[in-house]
């Protein structure tokens, strides 16, 4: 399956402005006298900055827009990037920051730990279709719904002993879980319904709940048919699956599709890192019905899907959570694999068959 086309639109539509109008009234919780800093890189469409910038402005807010050199590598690269200590200093005054071009860096998990708030509307990176991203995804759908949705599912992780994922027909993959919380990956600060904040960092689109996966957990074999992110190349979205093999979460063998195994396996003994093969270290499940399997940081979690993180989960782990009571991987990179139809199941529960959610669960 090739990668869908976003709309790419050369001028700000006018469903940006009640966009994000949600986004800080409905997710940030945006109040008058804050401070906010919109954090961007060239990637980010001005007219995305303005629309951000002068949404808090009208609000009530301080905000400031600065904009910093694109950093080497994409998102693959995050955990290792280098950024300029001005923005780290600007980071320090901020109430809340919306990043448009960072991601994962300690000056953000800093800001956070000083009781900062940050929302990434693109997960760190801003692209000429975030805007129709975000709008397909939270101006026209119900996020109450899609949240609701994702806090059963985290419930149903907290609850289970065991996860399996299979994928086509003999590709089993199992996780040993029996300690792990279920997270809601719920894409957004505040809960609109329950009136109250439920985590200091967040990236749109939303939901995609799941699990952090203690390190050295998974083992056996997953077929890879959605996309593939790793530098250099961006979004890959391999003609045939990927097989990846796993024992007590290290790939050890890369195989399927020829082209994409062969750029994978080069790339990974290039970067000299045996800790790029530890995982899966994160397993997501798509929840919002508007995503398309797009060009968007991170893809846009397709519905039923299930996204899993590969190396560094230290990072993010910290950003996003209190410390756990199991040891995570850490590594230089941060790349990502998504499968389409797979069949997820917690303990005997059946909580996706094949790609599509089971209704009676959630």
């Amino acid at each position: 399956m090739g990668l869908e086309i976003p709309d790419i639109g050369l001028r700000a539509k006018p469903e940006l402005l009640p966009l994000t109008q949600i986004i800080y009234r409905d997710m940030c919780n945006l109040q008058p006298g804050e401070k906010v800093l919109i954090i961007s890189d060239a990637r980010t469409p001005e007219y995305l900055n303005h629309a951000f910038q002068g949404m808090a402005m009208a609000m009530g807010a301080d905000a400031v827009v600065i904009e910093g050199a694109s950093p080497r590598g994409g998102a693959t690269y995050q955990p290792s990037a280098v950024w300029s200590p001005m923005i780290e200093a600007a980071s320090r005054e901020a109430d809340l920051i919306i990043d448009f071009g960072v991601g994962y860096a300690q000056f953000i998990f800093d800001a956070l730990k000083r009781g900062a708030r940050v929302f990434s509307p693109s997960d760190g990176i801003a692209m000429p279709y975030t805007d129709d991203v975000l709008i397909r995804t939270i101006l026209h759908t119900d996020i109450r719904a899609v949240l609701r949705r994702a806090r059963k599912i985290a419930g149903l992780f907290s609850e289970a002993k065991t996860c399996r994922m299979i994928t086509g027909e003999d590709a089993v993959l199992e996780i040993d879980i029996a300690d792990v919380q279920g997270d809601m990956g719920a894409g957004t600060l505040w809960d609109p319904e329950e009136g109250k904040f439920i985590a200091n960092w967040a990236f749109a689109p939303p939901s995609q709940p799941g699990i952090l996966v203690p390190k050295g957990r998974p083992n056996g074999e997953v077929l890879v048919d959605g996309t593939l992110l790793f530098h250099p190349i961006y979004h890959a979205a391999p003609p045939t699956p990927l097989r990846l093999k796993f024992v007590d979460g290290v790939l050890t063998e890369i195989g399927g599709d020829p082209l994409f195994a062969m750029r994978l396996q080069d790339w990974l003994e290039e970067l000299d890192d045996e800790s790029a093969r530890f995982g899966p270290v994160h397993l997501n499940i798509g929840v919002n019905p508007n995503a398309l399997l797009t060009q968007h940081p991170e893809w846009e979690r397709v519905m039923g899907s299930v996204t899993c993180g590969m190396g560094d989960l230290s990072m993010l782990s910290g950003m996003a959570h209190d410390p756990l009571p199991f040891e995570l991987s850490k590594s230089a990179v941060h790349w990502d694999w998504t499968t389409l139809r797979p069949t997820v199941m917690l303990d005997d529960l059946v909580l996706v068959d094949k790609g599509r959610i089971n209704k009676d669960l959630c």
